[in-house]
């Protein structure tokens, strides 16, 4: 091969330089500027306005929405908010010199430089309503998330501040102390958010206001049904009809516990009305909970039976992402209740970091393989050849494999392919709802 003339090599290392310095001033993702790229027409707008208003947006402030929904579904909803908020110019929300950018590369927190207006001075009162004005317009702009069938919009936190032209401070600092202010704002209301969904949380817990939902386990050759795992969700149209983000302030409040033991309930109540006879009820348990003594102890027993079930109808779900430090204690209490006769799932494998040895430990009878593993495997090799060493280790403990989140034909023959027997998911049916009556 020729090499490369040293023009040409002076015209690829400049262009690698140039892809190194735009990497670092673009986000690709949002198609917008970075908050380094953007600092010298923030300078200038500064010393030209005497004051400027600084709009903070943080997407991600409740750290559940990427988790629940995966990075690219969340890459594309950072996408849309991005398109929302430069749609703002249209609408005179923005001016045309107003600036917009990310804070850095793949972040998901947004801001806003805004002039004011042109023959008045900026003022907080002015930027407390100009920013009231655009939440509320990207409130309605910005498309709602749909998780297991539940609609919800996203939350997102502002906060604001105002920037003014100090002739004693460098202009880069001075903006870096504005920012500081408005995300200080943006984290006062993210707490004040908190606080009044914990009160909701409270009353859910107090007044029994769980809603149950039930979703076959099917065999995927026959459709003939193994069991049904149950979900269980807060009251439909409130905070936490989006089950994830009940169960996530409850844990952060130390209300677990307590919310555990009235869906478990609630679970086990409805089963006997709900499940064909000899079908398995797959019951969603934390690791916190098999320290509460309603789950390890003798207490666990007697609730089974008082609702008419056995224990080997009763299948407990674990997450696999438990740190290696908590698995020893866990798994003491998993095998006592395996040799009560319970069942013990795995839930969410491929999306936590449990090792091959601690699943060896843990014996369990189940593998449930995540949602994200699962969607749209008939179109991805990686995909496919790491559910196929999963399945592989399965079949040598003696697990049975249960793929979450079927959606399409193409996934379920996929999957077929693979050796994946049983199966769960929206292509079979939705889970379905329980009346509340029927749960007491």
């Amino acid at each position: 091969m020729t090499p490369p003339s040293p023009a040409e090599g002076d015209y690829f290392r400049l262009r690698a330089e140039w892809l190194r310095f735009k990497n670092h001033v673009f986000d690709a993702n949002t198609e917008l500027p970075t908050l380094a790229a953007v600092l010298d027409d923030v300078r200038r707008l500064m010393e030209e306005r005497g004051t400027v208003g600084v709009v903070y947006l943080d997407v991600g402030g409740d750290g559940l929405t990427e988790p629940l929904h995966g990075w690219q579904s969340y890459d594309e909803l950072l996408r849309g908010f991005a398109r929302a908020l430069t749609s703002l110019r249209a609408e005179e929300l923005l001016g045309a010199r107003d600036i917009v950018a990310v804070m850095g590369v793949r972040s998901d927190k947004f801001l806003l430089f805004v002039r004011g207006q042109e023959t008045e001075p900026f003022e907080p009162a002015s930027l407390d309503a100009r920013a009231g004005r655009i939440r509320e317009r990207l409130e309605q702009a910005v498309p709602v998330q749909d998780h297991q069938g539940v609609r919800a919009p996203l939350t997102f936190h502002e906060g604001h501040a105002l920037l003014y032209r100090d002739p004693m401070l460098r202009a880069e600092r001075s903006i870096h102390r504005a920012l500081d202010e408005a995300m200080f704002m943006s984290l006062r209301q993210r707490t004040r958010d908190e606080d009044r969904r914990t009160l909701v949380l409270d009353e859910i817990i107090a007044g029994d206001q769980i809603i149950t939902l039930f979703q076959p386990i099917v065999d995927l050759r026959s459709r003939a049904v193994l069991g049904h795992e149950v979900f269980s969700r807060g009251p439909a149209g409130g905070p936490f009809e989006e089950a994830e983000r009940l169960f996530a302030l409850a844990e952060r409040t130390g209300r677990l516990i307590d919310l555990e033991r009235i869906c478990r309930r609630r679970s086990l109540a409805s089963a006997k009305r709900h499940l064909a006879p000899g079908a398995k009820l797959f019951l969603n348990t934390s690791a916190s909970a098999l320290r509460d003594d309603e789950v390890a102890g003798a207490a666990f027993v007697e609730q089974v039976k008082a609702y008419g079930l056995r224990n080997d109808e009763v299948v407990l779900e674990i997450t696999e992402r438990l740190a290696p430090e908590e698995r020893q204690p866990y798994q003491e209490i998993l095998r006592g209740l395996k040799r009560q006769g319970f069942g013990v799932a795995i839930d969410d494998m491929g999306a936590g970091y449990g090792s091959m040895k601690a699943l060896v430990e843990m014996e369990p009878d189940y593998l449930k393989f995540d949602i994200s593993l699962v969607r749209n495997i008939d179109r991805s090799l990686i995909k496919r050849s790491l559910l196929e060493t999963l399945v592989d280790l399965a079949h040598k403990i003696g697990a049975k494999v249960i793929a979450e989140g079927i959606e399409a034909e193409g996934e379920l023959t996929a999957l077929l392919d693979l050796g994946v027997v049983l199966g769960q998911g929206r292509f079979f049916t939705a889970p379905e709802l329980v009346p509340v009556e029927a749960a007491l």
